[in-house]
């Protein structure tokens, strides 16, 4: 929980945390909050009143700097994301990744047999289009993956295009064949490769 205690006799109004409206501005005139001592008053749909994440606190900070400079900008955290590393195990998470399936979606999962690689893709069970990846020991480009959510993009597309979204460093091993067969496997469709890991096919998906 936020340290705010010591704040609770100021002029501030506190909850959790230090409340804020959607320009990260407190109560008191030009007076901002941001990381996870700000609670929103109106968070985004599906996004919590706090998140005690740096990607978040580093938005919050633009936001902020952008109103203190007299530019009227709203808080927005986009689709959300986070990454760590674990001793020598890299994490992602993007979208929709509950730590309890909730009843809309469905779920597809690869695991390396040396258990230091996973994959999980989550996705919405009436219409098939992706929600969510998690993935433990490979990268994924942010950006793809984010496009991939918000364009309401379908399972089938995404792992035939999963290609695309592989940011592991050059000469690095990659799994993609191994997911791919996996998947069919679990969900009864072939899928075919249509994009290979080339910069300039990245960018133009990027960009279309």
């Amino acid at each position: 929980h936020p340290n705010v205690q010591w704040l609770k006799e100021t002029m501030l109004n506190v909850e959790k945390g230090i409340i804020v409206d959607k320009h990260l501005e407190t109560n008191i005139k030009d007076v901002y909050a941001i990381g996870d001592c700000a609670q929103l008053s109106e968070p985004r749909p599906g996004r919590k009143n706090i998140e005690a994440i740096w990607y978040a606190g580093r938005m919050m900070g633009e936001t902020a700097a952008y109103n203190i400079c007299g530019k009227s900008v709203e808080y927005d955290p986009g689709i959300w994301f986070n990454s760590a590393k674990f001793l020598d195990i890299e994490y992602q998470v993007y979208g929709d990744v509950p730590g309890t399936l909730h009843d809309y979606l469905s779920t597809l999962y690869w695991e390396h047999p040396e258990g230091d690689k996973a994959i999980r893709i989550n996705y919405h069970t009436d219409n098939n289009k992706v929600a969510g990846f998690n993935l433990m020991g490979i990268r994924f480009r942010h950006e793809v993956c984010e496009k991939w959510i918000r364009d309401g993009t379908s399972l089938q597309e995404v792992l035939e295009n999963l290609n695309l979204a592989n940011f592991d460093p050059e000469f690095y091993k990659t799994y993609e064949t191994l997911i791919r067969k996996s998947f069919s496997e679990q969900s009864g469709i072939s899928y075919q490769v249509k994009s290979k890991r080339i910069l300039d096919r990245v960018t133009a998906f990027l960009t279309s």
